[in-house]
């Protein structure tokens, strides 16, 4: 008789898997960067179930334009592609997401953002959040491979080109494509770390964040700051005096 307890998928007394980790890569679109005041124009999910199979998932939620953001609706092209989409009740997308979410990490690009609108949604209808209070970030994730010190993370698109991952500016703030790209990511963090850990192979090159205004950068975000001097900066104590520089803008947001 096989012990339940080393079935990934089984529950464990506490009503938690064993085992391994449940993720959901996920990304919404709203009509504004407001949790209490904008509304969910698309949601989309990659469930990676503990057994290694996955499943994507695309609604394009219920809603009005009410009070929305131009800049917003812009930026996800809301008038081509959502607005044209079958629209779906919370009753139905939310239910189905909470089952996949269920005990699972959700991994984003400022996922932050994604789970307060999904928390939002639950408190309106009712239901409690299933996923783990951990969230992973892959813009932060990916930091120290591709940053030559503590930094603030680069965008998704920054993050996806210093790993090697070609990103779309055409197709990125759609919901399924920017779940896909931190899919990517993640997945290429973790591959980069194992060739690490067994072969000793080098980081990445370190991506500047000013887009090459300094003279190293190519204007792309693919730019790379010389090995040497990356050493160096990376060993320079941070001067408490120099002026901060400006926080890039999240994955929701024009850039």
């Amino acid at each position: 008789m096989s012990d339940p307890s080393a079935d990934p998928a089984t529950p464990t007394p506490s009503g938690r898997r064993s085992g391994r980790t449940r993720f959901v890569f996920v990304d919404t679109e709203a009509t504004g960067l407001d949790h209490e005041r904008h509304e969910l124009t698309e949601v989309s999910w990659i469930v990676r179930f503990e057994d290694g199979r996955e499943e994507e998932r695309q609604f394009f939620p219920q809603h009005t334009i009410d009070g929305a953001d131009a800049d917003a609706l812009t930026l996800t092209r809301y008038d081509d592609r959502i607005a044209p989409q079958d629209k779906t009740p919370a009753s139905e997308w939310l239910t189905l997401f909470l089952e996949d979410a269920q005990d699972a990490v959700l991994v984003g690009a400022v996922p932050d953002f994604d789970a307060q609108h999904l928390e939002r949604m639950c408190r309106k209808l009712g239901l409690e959040p299933t996923w783990d209070h951990h969230l992973l970030d892959v813009e932060t994730l990916a930091l120290p491979l591709i940053a030559p010190g503590p930094e603030a993370p680069r965008s998704l698109a920054k993050t996806c080109l210093a790993l090697g991952i070609p990103h779309d500016k055409d197709q990125a703030h759609g919901a399924l494509y920017d779940a896909r790209q931190a899919r990517l990511a993640f997945d290429r963090i973790w591959q980069l770390l194992a060739e690490l850990r067994a072969t000793g192979a080098p980081l990445p090159p370190p991506v500047p964040r000013d887009n090459g205004r300094n003279g190293n950068g190519n204007g792309n975000g693919a730019g790379a700051v010389d090995p040497g001097v990356a050493k160096q900066m990376a060993a320079t104590p941070a001067d408490p005096d120099a002026p901060d520089q400006r926080a890039e803008q999240d994955a929701h947001t024009p850039r």
